[in-house]
This record gives structure tokens, sequence and C-alpha cells, in this order.
């Protein structure tokens, strides 16, 4: 009788000991390494280079889904004055004792600096902003961090405080293209120029683009005589003529942009814009456009979010190359716009949203609006779907020419059809599965030196 109580005493002294013992252990077992998900570096041009993060930071693992990380960091972007960009890095803590820490940090880049030097600066911010989870872990033991800084560094900030171009930038550039199938070739030929100058209270900018579209097409038509009956050789084939066609299709224009920032939210400013666009019979058409503009959220933080609404009104002059179903070939006309656009890069994805309506003044009845979203949702780290979509609807084709045209002339894209809806959607998904460890680089045998075809 006296062994059942001695027995319950033992087990729950055993019990309290092996619980205590365990929370010791726990609190003493720190984390071999530190487990992070990085996402951004997919949207980045040469600047964002996984292959390098992994190679120079080995003290941590990468890991592919972002529910079992303990780090999660977001990477986004944005153009800074002078042509440079300028990274910002949200460091979020979700996992453990990391769970609820977060930070960021900004890295500012030259337009002139090379895309090593740009991922060099960025794997190095980094390091830095990874430095105090990877503290809490046994990999932080073997650890050591330089705090001295570069004899350079000074030099660099003079250098940037007086800039011999004065924050002005400039690019050129072209491009060109050539499709030849049987029966038909297409020769695409482009060039642009950019000239801009951004600080912070000012931007100003001037862009110019060319376009020009030669399509030659073949068509094979069977041969008739005058009645319409068909044409047959001695051997009883009916004849098949080779009918050439010829498209030419331009486009040219310019735009000037100036801009003034007079608070953190308020600026205003105005575009000037020319351009010819034989698709939609403008033989040349000019606007001015002076607006003003409300930001939701400061400057400070338009890298992850923002919320922008814009008015303005608009006087255009259009120059037709053919007479419109108005029965006029040049006319100035004068409309006000209401533009809404809401952008967020968030962990779980990005999301940029935009809305706009327009009418003429003199004629209420000539509207448009128009709603377009893009967005790219991670459902896990394995699991990703993609949204684009834009849609219109049209009431002031005030450009359509009248008369009839050839079938020709629609396939070939030289005409624009009257239209009441314009639709353009793209969507799709990604998944993958396997191993969940992101941390080894290999570029063997990365592309391929000799094919034959297209793949």
């Amino acid at each position: 009788m006296n062994r059942i109580p001695l027995l319950l005493i033992l087990t729950f002294f055993s019990l309290t000991t092996l619980s205590i013992g365990q929370t010791q252990v726990g609190n003493n077992n720190i984390p071999n390494k530190l487990r992070v998900f990085i996402d951004g570096c997919d949207r980045r041009d040469g600047g964002c280079d996984m292959d390098f993060i992994r190679t120079e930071i080995t003290a941590v693992d990468f890991y592919l889904d972002n529910q079992t990380a303990d780090v999660f960091l977001l990477i986004n972007d944005n153009r800074s004055g002078g042509g440079g960009r300028q990274y910002q890095l949200l460091f979020i803590g979700q996992q453990n004792i990391h769970a609820g820490r977060t930070d960021t940090l900004y890295v500012n880049n030259k337009q002139t600096d090379t895309d090593f030097e740009v991922r060099e600066k960025l794997t190095r911010y980094i390091k830095l902003g990874l430095a105090p989870y990877v503290a809490k872990t046994a990999a932080g033991e073997n650890i050591e961090i330089n705090m001295k800084t570069g004899s350079g560094i000074l030099d660099d900030e003079i250098q940037e405080s007086v800039d011999p171009w004065n924050y002005w930038v400039f690019n050129v550039g072209g491009d060109a293209n050539l499709e030849i199938e049987e029966l038909s070739r297409d020769i695409n030929i482009g060039g642009e120029f950019n000239v801009n100058r951004i600080t912070d209270e000012w931007k100003i900018s001037l862009t110019g683009r060319i376009d020009e579209r030669l399509r030659r097409t073949i068509q094979k038509v069977p041969r008739v005589d005058g009645n319409g009956n068909p044409v047959f050789d001695e051997d009883g084939n009916q004849f098949i003529d080779e009918v050439e066609n010829s498209f030419d299709v331009s486009e040219f224009g310019f735009s000037h942009q100036l801009v003034k920032s007079i608070s953190p939210q308020w600026s205003y400013g105005y575009d000037v814009a020319g351009r010819q666009n034989t698709r939609f019979n403008y033989q040349f058409q000019t606007s001015f456009r002076p607006g003003v503009e409300y930001n939701f959220f400061p400057e400070s933080v338009q890298n992850s979010r923002f919320l922008r609404i814009n008015y303005g009104v608009e006087v255009r002059n259009n120059r037709y190359v053919e007479e419109t179903i108005s029965g006029v070939t040049e006319e100035t006309r004068v409309l006000h716009s209401l533009r809404l656009s809401l952008g967020l890069n968030q962990r779980w994805g990005n999301l940029e949203v935009g809305y706009r309506i327009r009418n003429y003044l003199d004629d209420f009845s000539s509207w448009s609006t128009g709603l377009n979203i893009s967005a790219q949702v991670r459902v896990t780290g394995n699991f990703s779907f993609f949204v684009r979509a834009e849609g219109n609807y049209v009431k002031d084709q005030i450009y359509l020419a009248s008369g009839d045209f050839t079938e020709q002339d629609i396939l070939s894209g030289r005409v624009t059809l009257p239209s009441a809806y314009t639709v353009d959607t793209r969507f799709g998904f990604n998944y993958r599965f396997g191993s969940n460890l992101n941390n080894f680089v290999n570029r063997r045998f990365f592309g391929r030196a000799n094919f034959v075809g297209n793949d």
C-alpha cells in the first residue's frame, strides 16, 4: 500500500527534473545557422545577383520557402536622382527568438556604378542587416566584423556633393529586329534618347523615340480569267500568281516633363508631347498638359508603397493622315483627366493598380476610362502566381479614319478599327518542389555555346 504513493512522488520529481533539464537545454541550445529567405532579386537587373550573395554569405542557410525561414528579406528598388538606383532592404524576423524584430536599410548607388560595384555594395549591406540575427546562432561565434571604414569614403562623399554634370544624365540607345518567313518579311528599326535631371525639388526629362516597321508579304492567288473562271496550264493545273504587298508603319514621338515638389506630398508640373503614329491616323499630334499631384505616402517609403492622385487639363492639336469619321483633317481639342495609382511591395508579393478617366471638355459624350492591375502573389515559397490585366472602355476614338479598308490594311495593323472596349490580360503560376535549401552555386555549362534552330 505504501509503494503507490512512493512511486507517484518519484514519478513527479523525475518529470519535474526532466522538464527543467529540457528548459535549460532549450535556452542554451542556440540554432546552428540562421534560415534566410530573400525576395526581390528576380525583379532586379544585374545589381542583385543571388549567386554572388550566396557565395559571399555562407554563415546562413538560404531557404526557398518563406514560411520556414527565420528572417524574411524583401528587396525593393527605385530610380534615384542622377540616374542611379536606391535599394530598400526590409529585414523581417518571423521565427523563434527573431519573431517581431524588423529593420530597414537603404543602399544608394550612382548612375555610373557598374553591376559589380552595385552587387558588392548591396551584398555588404545585406551582411550588415543580417549581423544582429546571425549573432544569436552558433555560426556567429566564428564571424569577425571589421568596423573600420575605408580611407576613400570621405573623398567619395566630397566628390558626390560637387557634381560636374549638375545631376544631368544622358542616355542614347537603338534596336532592330528582323523576321523572315517564306511568305513574309518584317523589319523593325528603333532608336531613342533620354535626358533627365532629378533632385529632391525638381524633375526634368526629355525623351524621344522613333520606330519604323517595314512589312512585305506575298500572297499566292489562283489565276482566273475575265469571267472569273480558273486558268489552267497544259497539265491541267491551275496557275498560281504571287502578289506582293508592302506596308510601312512609322511611329515617332517625343516628350518633355517638368515637375516641382512643393511639399513631401504635393507637386505640380507639366507634360509636353508630340507623336506621329500612322496606325492611329496621326500625321502628327502635339499636346500640353499641366497638372497637380498628391502623394498619400511620404517619399521616404515610396520603395515599399505609394498612392498618388493626379489631375490635369490637356490641350491637343491633331493633324490626321486621312479624313476622320467627323470629316476633319486637323483639329484642336481640350480634355481633362484624373489618374490614380497604387503600388505595394510586401512580404506576400507586389501589387500595382492604376485607374484613369478622361473626357473632352467640348463634348462630354467623348470619354474613356481604364483600369490596369499587375500582381504577383506568393502563396508559399514553393507556389506563386501572377496576373496582369488592363481594360479600357472607349468612347473617344476621334482619330478613326473614314472610308473602306482592305483586308491587308487590317491584318498588317496599318489602321485601327472602331471598338467600344479593349482588354489585355496575362496570368500564370509557378510551383516548385524538392529540396528547400538554396545555398549552392554551380554555373557549369551555363548556356549553350553551339545550337541549331530555336529552342
